[in-house]
């Protein structure tokens, strides 16, 4: 029976957002859900007194509110003119106080209602509904505003963040379909604009001069920069994930080398004796003689032990890499945090991006592990303001850069044979 009163919920808010406007859904989800009383349609809010008593607890809730919230989002965020109504929908329940007295507080069922509304503002699935504001609906419109905002106002840059800053926890296949649907967006925006943007530096720069020959006298207009990289720093960045690091060879290149060099034959131990020298080849050798050189090789004679004489295999090649980023980007809660605001300090966000990415491309696994990284560290720091974190921006600028031009879909070939 309550899925029952559940379903009516939801096919009214579908039925509701399909023929009314945000703000006449916003005053319905007031009424409903805030003022819990004086629903223009009983049977709704009949339903609704149902689930409040029959509920098991607060999860419960959280998840059927997140549902009805989802449903009008889905549609809105299609709709570019009715985003901002994602924000005065989200921003509703901070504002939670009912405009009814009297019958309204003298019942149980609507006091419950409100309680259970009130909670939610505390809850794990409401901060994942704020951050979606941002994400769907950015406030940021020029580059001297960065500064000014809290972290979390970024998020829309950062599509690899979305798996686990937006879809955290129980998701319903509605939610995950809304922000899948704006992370592809903003990836392929992401990856044209990088693409458009790069073939115009290169042409301002005067360093491409094979890709000159290919379009001739076509004039290319200039676009806007899609990264928070100064030109010479993104130019740089292209150098350090898409050109030549090693004599004649990518980061891709070395990646295929090394795992080429290390069958499955060999046994574990000699693997990670192997992967020590691959990882510090990238590494300046006065920061790794320092200490990095030796706490890395001691991360990586400790990692399963157990398994040092089995041989090598892809489950082992995974589960070392992911070891591997929870040692480099551990979380800001744990004593070794210091080690990535380190790497980050002495090789700067490029270079400690590249390590990553050597990892990164040992196994087409192991990305979704790496972004989660960054994600725990975006979560920790996204009230603080960007003008704190530049550190961080720029870590999270480059691995941006790093992950499109790796494993996205946009053919970027003419930039390697322009930078190299």
């Amino acid at each position: 029976m309550k899925n029952l009163n559940e379903e009516v919920i939801y096919d009214h808010l579908i039925n509701c957002v399909q023929h009314e406007s945000p703000a006449q859904i916003i005053e319905r989800f007031h009424q409903l859900f805030i003022d819990g009383i004086g629903y223009p349609e009983m049977d709704i809010e009949a339903a609704l007194y149902k689930i409040i008593a029959n509920l098991e607890n607060q999860q419960e809730f959280n998840y059927i509110i997140s549902r009805c919230c989802y449903i009008l989002i889905n549609r809105w965020q299609i709709q570019p003119r009715n985003r901002n109504a994602i924000a005065e929908l989200i921003e509703l329940f901070e504002n939670s106080s009912t405009r009814f007295t009297g019958i309204a507080t003298r019942s149980l069922v609507v006091q419950r209602l409100q309680e259970l509304t009130n909670n939610f503002t505390q809850s794990e699935e409401y901060k994942v509904l704020r951050r979606l504001v941002p994400a769907f609906a950015p406030k940021i419109t020029t580059v001297n505003q960065e500064a000014k905002y809290p972290l979390g106002q970024l998020i829309c840059r950062y599509p690899f963040l979305y798996d686990h800053c937006l879809l955290e926890g129980e998701n319903s296949s509605l939610q995950k379909e809304t922000v899948r649907e704006i992370q592809e967006q903003r990836r392929k925006q992401f990856e044209v604009g990088l693409s458009q943007y790069t073939l115009y530096l290169l042409r301002h720069l005067k360093t491409a001069k094979r890709i000159d020959s290919e379009i001739g006298d076509k004039v290319i207009k200039p676009v806007k920069n899609p990264t928070l990289l100064t030109d010479e720093k993104l130019y740089l960045a292209l150098q350090e994930f898409v050109g030549n690091v090693k004599d004649s060879y990518t980061y891709r290149d070395l990646a295929q080398d090394f795992l080429s060099q290390n069958s499955k034959n060999q046994n574990y131990r000699g693997f990670k004796s192997y992967l020590y020298e691959y990882l510090i080849d990238s590494v300046d050798p006065k920061y790794g003689k320092h200490q990095f050189n030796n706490r890395l090789y001691q991360h990586l004679k400790n990692l399963f032990p157990e398994k040092d004489s089995q041989k090598l295999n892809e489950v082992l090649i995974m589960e070392t890499c992911g070891e591997l980023f929870n040692f480099l980007v551990e979380s800001p809660e744990h004593p070794n945090y210091y080690l990535f605001l380190d790497l980050v300090a002495n090789l700067g966000p490029r270079r400690t991006i590249g390590l990553l990415l050597k990892i990164a491309l040992l196994n087409n696994k192991v990305k979704p592990l790496l972004e989660r990284r960054f994600s725990i560290l975006f979560s920790y720091y996204e009230s603080q303001t960007v003008e704190d974190l530049r550190w961080l921006v720029q870590s999270l600028e480059n691995l941006n850069v790093a992950l499109v031009t790796n494993f996205g879909g946009v053919d970027l070939s003419f930039i390697k044979h322009s930078i190299n």
